[in-house]
């Protein structure tokens, strides 16, 4: 989650093949379990039909004013594919955070 940039938005399924795992849903579920929703931005991720599909925190609302604030507008209830990280972005940024984690000694 800490690979989609402010402003852009990636699907569970994205992050699902990103991860290799599958179904979707468990990356929703582990979505969930975010226990720090701001640092960690669950809200950044939505369903693959653009709909923004549930929050950490529970309260819905909090998630489309978090993505509202971030410049991601929706338009009948559904987050328009512009606003959706591309695969290739998506990777690279996943490689740069793992790369800086693993030389900074963080995980």
């Amino acid at each position: 989650m800490l690979s989609i940039s402010r402003g852009r938005v990636a699907t569970y399924a994205q992050l699902a093949k990103l991860l290799n795992t599958s179904p979707p849903r468990a990356v929703g579920k582990l979505a969930s379990a975010n226990k720090l929703p701001i640092i960690v931005p669950c809200h950044r991720v939505i369903k693959s039909d653009g709909t923004p599909g549930g929050y950490s925190v529970g309260d819905i609302t909090i998630k489309l004013k978090l993505l509202e604030m971030e410049g991601v507008r929706l338009i009948n209830g559904k987050v328009p594919r512009h606003y959706l990280i591309d695969d290739s972005t998506l990777i690279r940024n996943f490689r740069e955070l793992l790369n800086y984690a693993s030389h900074n000694m963080l995980i």
